[in-house]
Formats: C-alpha cells, sequence, structure tokens
C-alpha cells in the first residue's frame, strides 16, 4: 500500500499524460517493451491507451511509427501541468524563489528576546545588558552559546538566583528568577568601631556587639568612639570584633536652602512636528522625509513592536512627536519661594537616618533675587556610624 502511494506521488510530481493508440495497440506495445518504455494503466478495446510518465512521451513516438500506429493525449495530470501556467509569469516564480531564500536566511537570526521573571530588574536594564553581550534582534544563532550567555548574565545580575536562556527557533527566551541580596558577611568579620556621625547628647545606646565607651546622657562630639570593637575577656585576652549598635541622641542641626525669585519655564507654543520610521532587524528605515528639530523642541517616543500569535517580531514602527517649546521667566511670589524651600529642606531631612524633629526655628530673607531659609532644628536621631579598625 504504500508502495503504491509512493508511486502515485512521483507520477504526480514529475507528471503523468494518458494517451490513445490508433492502429495496432499490440505491436506497438511490443516496440515499447522492447525500448524499455514504462507503462502503466494499459487498455485493450475500442479505446485502447496507457500512462507514461510526462518526460518519456516523446520516446514513445519512434515505437508507433515502426508499430505504424499513431498517438493522441488524452488527458494529462501532476505538477508541471498545473504550474505550466507560470512560465508566463517569470517574475511571480523569482519573488517566490527570493522569498525562499529570504526566509530561509532570517530563520538563522534571532528574531526577539523575551523575558520571563523580572521584578527589580526594568526592561531597559535587561535589554542594556543584552546589547553588551550582543544578544539583540538580527543577531545570527549560530554565534550564540546559550550556556555562555547564562553566565555572562549572571554575573551582570548577582542577586539572581538562577538563569536559562534557550534559543527555540527564532525567539531567545531568558528565565529567570531574582532572589534576595545576600548581606556584606565579609564586612561583618572585618573588626570595626562605632563613632558618632554628629555631635550631640547621647539618650539612649544599645550596644549589639563591642564594648560601650559612652553613658547615657554624655554629651559627644562628631568623630568620638562610642562603642569600641576591642573587647576585654574575664581573664584578661582582648579580642577585636566588629561593634554593632544604635546611639539615640539629641542633636541641633541646621538645615538651608536657596530659591532664585525668578525662574525660566518651558512653555509649549503649539507647533508640533511628527517623524515615523521602520525598524526591522535594528535597520532604522525612515518612512518621513522631514528631518529632526534642533534645539528647542520637546521629543516623545512611541515604539509599536509587531505581535503575531503572542510572539514580538523584529519589526516596529517609531513614531516620535516634537513639541516646540519657548523659555519664559516666571517670578515667584514670596510664598511661592518660600513653600520651595520648605520642600527643599524636608528632602534634605528625609535623606538623614532615623531623624526625629522635636523642635524648629525657621528663618528666612531675600536677598539680590534669591530667597534664603534656614531652619535651626532640635532633633533626635541615631548618631551611630560604624567605621573599620585598620589592623597592621
Amino acid at each position: 500500500m504504500q508502495r503504491e502511494l509512493f508511486f502515485q506521488w512521483m507520477r504526480w510530481l514529475w507528471g503523468s499524460v494518458r494517451f490513445r493508440v490508433e492502429g495496432s495497440p499490440e505491436r506497438f506495445f511490443n516496440q515499447c517493451a522492447r525500448s524499455a518504455v514504462a507503462l502503466w494503466g494499459m487498455e485493450s478495446g475500442e479505446t485502447p491507451g496507457a500512462w507514461v510518465r510526462a518526460g518519456q512521451y516523446r520516446s514513445l513516438l519512434p515505437c508507433a511509427r515502426r508499430a505504424h500506429c499513431r498517438l493522441r493525449v488524452v488527458e494529462k495530470r501532476g505538477l508541471p501541468f498545473q504550474t505550466y501556467w507560470l512560465r508566463r509569469r517569470k517574475g511571480l516564480v523569482a519573488g517566490a524563489v527570493l522569498a525562499a531564500a529570504i526566509l530561509g536566511v532570517l530563520s538563522q537570526q534571532v528574531w526577539c528576546i523575551q523575558a520571563e521573571g523580572l521584578e527589580t530588574i526594568t526592561p531597559a536594564q535587561f535589554q542594556e545588558a543584552c546589547e553588551e553581550l550582543g544578544l539583540v534582534p538580527g543577531a545570527w544563532k549560530k554565534d550564540l552559546d546559550p550556556h555562555q550567555l547564562q553566565q555572562q548574565l549572571m554575573l551582570k545580575f548577582p542577586h539572581v538566583s538562577w538563569l536559562t536562556v534557550n534559543t527555540p527557533g527564532s525567539v531567545v527566551r531568558v528565565s529567570l528568577a531574582e532572589g534576595v541580596e545576600k548581606p556584606d558577611v565579609a564586612l561583618w568579620k572585618q573588626p570595626g568601631n562605632v563613632k558618632a556621625a554628629f555631635s550631640g547628647q547621647i539618650l539612649r545606646l544599645e550596644v549589639y556587639a563591642g564594648t560601650a565607651q559612652v553613658n547615657d546622657g554624655d554629651a559627644v562630639t562628631q568623630g568620638q568612639l562610642l562603642i569600641s570593637g576591642v573587647v576585654e575577656d574575664s581573664y584578661g585576652g582582648v579580642t577585636l570584633k566588629h561593634a554593632a549598635g544604635r546611639a539615640i541622641a539629641s542633636t541641633q542641626r541646621q538645615f538651608s536652602a536657596a530659591v532664585p525669585m525668578a525662574k525660566t519655564v518651558p512653555v509649549p507654543t503649539g507647533r508640533t512636528l511628527t517623524r515615523r520610521s521602520l525598524q526591522f532587524f535594528g535597520l532604522r528605515i525612515p518612512l518621513t522625509l522631514t528631518g529632526a528639530p534642533g534645539s528647542g523642541w520637546e521629543k516623545t517616543a512611541v515604539n509599536t513592536r509587531l505581535r503575531v500569535n503572542g510572539t514580538v517580531l523584529p519589526i516596529s514602527l517609531l513614531e516620535e512627536q516634537y513639541g516646540e517649546i519657548s523659555q519664559q521667566e516666571e517670578i515667584l511670589t514670596p510664598e511661592e519661594a518660600l513653600a520651595k524651600a520648605r520642600e527643599l529642606v524636608e528632602e534634605q531631612k528625609k535623606q538623614c537616618k532615623g531623624l526625629k524633629v522635636l523642635e524648629q526655628e525657621e528663618l528666612f530673607e531675600e536677598s539680590g533675587g534669591v530667597l534664603y531659609y534656614t531652619v535651626n532644628a532640635k532633633c533626635e536621631e541615631d548618631i551611630a556610624l560604624e567605621t573599620e579598625i585598620l589592623v597592621n
């Protein structure tokens, strides 16, 4: 059965011709047998004939002359006859061949990179790391080593617990799991002291490791030793440890900010410009002949990627919107300038570790078109600062 199907498929591929014999079919078939011409589906009677491969039909004509017969084509079947009309459209055939060649070449390249498991890592950071390693759309798959890429990406993102790189088809899929960043254990193994980051009065000293050098209620200056990493045991032995603790102290802090009363702000003029381009395997093809404007324009861009069945293709449409901006001077009122200065000082307070403002005094003055704002504050904060003990 399979052999018969194979022969039928081959006959369709090479083409078959059904012909009728006019004359003596017995003498004609004998001549064909002597000439080793393969026939099938032979029939006798009123309409004798047979089937022959299309390419061998011309070899039947000498057999017909020797048998004093004439041949008439009755039917044609197979691929050569179904595609005969393409011979008049050579451009279509050439286009199909070229398309197949292009598809064959593109199938050997990376079309897109898909990442799964990104949490703290942003897509922009991941894309930048891939570009540094040469993993970009258009890269040749034969030049990519998934195992090496896996190791290099792990080095780029040390907090990733595991990562795999798979290259099925033309899509590179990177799956990863982010872990908790490990503490710096080496730092805790180094001997160190705890000193005062600012001057103040100790309200509460909490010692986690080391030997306390001050007591609650003591006044300390900036840089003074609070907790020593030198620990003496009951036998008089001395060991060096990494001192740790908290020193809650009452401090006097000063915060200041300077805000110009006049500032330059960008104002849109209403003029806009749109530029479009097609990106194909990293190659940018402009669709708009207008060039990019110079300075004084604000740009926003939208890159739309083409997707097929959820797969991102290396084809995207980039649309850039430009809006003209003019610079205008804006005069702040004293109230607006003071509100801005207070915002800046609040940002400074947030940078301080465990800062709690108990009392504060505000001072401000305007001089030379600038508002100078100062805050004298009585605070409660943790002034403990861990420092390393240098051992020779």
